[in-house]
């Protein structure tokens, strides 16, 4: 008898943890990918998108180009992208999902002190025009006086918001910045893919500099470059994502790159430049900075948007982008729709608000941004 119950008590034991770890009937593994600037992003909602819906979505994003793709041949139930798809499928839309800054990497051996590069500055040495770090520009950016923004606070120490989810600015603060630089060339590296982390940049190059970048913008930084890239082995360098620029960064002293903010910190730990802004503010890429430059920008009806680059906002970081989902109005099955838009509505409303580090804009609700997604996302499935 004793080993009899004892079978039992096994018995329902394992139908208990059966049930526990079983997987969720209900629970979908979404087929997402595009534009790798929203890898940290991604990874770090992860957690809290399978709790809250259920479903899963292995993300390694290798580029914008891809999730358009994806989403074009039917690879992919939605993409993510941070250019505008000009070449759109019957039925994709672009809701505007994520504001963040591309940020300005730069690696000067064993000198970790702060820099500062002014956008016109920063043209002309990703165009190739100012090849040495001690050329008087570079000097003239890092031994001046600078206004840095101190932004108001609430009991909490937590920034303030307006309307917009713009940051509001309390005050600004005069520094002066004295910073001998190398007497080096720069070598900068470049993405080889397509990608819209390069379009943006040379977007804001275009708009920002145009007597220097005579191109218009492109996902392809070797097409929007203003001349001929492949003449200048020496000084430019080209690897495929966020991460292997990056990591060829790293790896090479007085170097710079363009990516995400969180290519900056560990394992990279890079120099995050802060850039000198329309305003005249030394302007430090972060989430607060973007959304600053976010409330400048126009929303248009179908989701995509325009930055003002030529804006005097105090706060605005001058090169900020959007990462914007594509997705379909018709997936062919009314529940796949629904599990489409709850997902992306969760990814959209949480994933920048819950995890700051990763320095991406969170939205507020009288945000343009989030009322064009909301409007966007309630095209699904219709």
């Amino acid at each position: 008898m004793k080993i009899t119950r004892t079978l039992k008590i096994t018995a329902i034991a394992a139908v208990a943890l059966s049930v526990i770890f079983a997987p969720i009937a209900s629970a979908t593994t979404w087929k997402v990918g595009g534009a790798s600037s929203v890898n940290g992003l991604m990874a770090a909602c992860k957690a809290g998108f399978q709790a809250a819906t259920g479903d899963d979505f292995p993300y390694n994003g290798t580029g914008s180009g891809d999730g358009k793709t994806g989403i074009h041949n039917g690879t992919m139930d939605w993409a993510f992208s941070d250019s505008v798809d000009s070449a759109p499928i019957a039925g994709q839309i672009h809701l505007p999902a994520f504001v963040w800054p591309v940020a300005i990497l730069i690696n000067l051996g064993n000198d970790k002190r702060p820099v500062s590069l002014s956008t016109g500055t920063l043209a002309k040495i990703f165009a190739g025009q100012i090849t040495r770090w001690d050329d008087e520009a570079i000097v003239a950016d890092n031994n001046r006086s600078v206004n840095v923004i101190v932004y108001k606070k609430d009991a909490s120490g937590n920034v303030r918001k307006d309307a917009k989810g713009a940051p509001i600015v309390l005050r600004t603060k005069q520094v002066t910045i004295y910073h001998t630089m190398p007497k080096q060339a720069i070598k900068v590296f470049y993405r080889t893919k397509n990608s819209g982390t390069s379009n943006n940049l040379t977007r804001a190059f275009a708009a920002i500099a145009p007597a220097v970048w005579t191109k218009p913008a492109n996902d392809s930084f070797a097409t929007a470059f203003p001349g001929d890239i492949t003449k200048d082995p020496v000084h430019f360098r080209g690897a495929a994502g966020s991460g292997d620029v990056a990591n060829g960064v790293k790896a090479t002293p007085y170097s710079i790159t363009y990516a995400e903010v969180g290519f900056g910190g560990a394992p990279y730990n890079l120099t995050i430049a802060s850039v000198i802004n329309g305003a005249g503010n030394a302007i430090v890429p972060n989430s607060d900075s973007s959304m600053a430059a976010a409330s400048m920008a126009t929303v248009k009806a179908d989701g995509t948007v325009s930055f003002n680059y030529g804006n005097t906002n105090p706060a605005a970081y001058p090169f900020t982008a959007t990462t914007y989902a594509l997705a379909l109005t018709n997936y062919g099955d009314a529940a796949k729709g629904a599990g489409v838009k709850k997902a992306l509505k969760y990814l959209a409303n949480n994933c920048a608000k819950d995890n700051p580090s990763q320095g991406f804009g969170a939205f507020t609700s009288t945000n343009a941004f989030a009322i064009a997604f909301a409007s966007q996302l309630a095209k699904l499935g219709s």
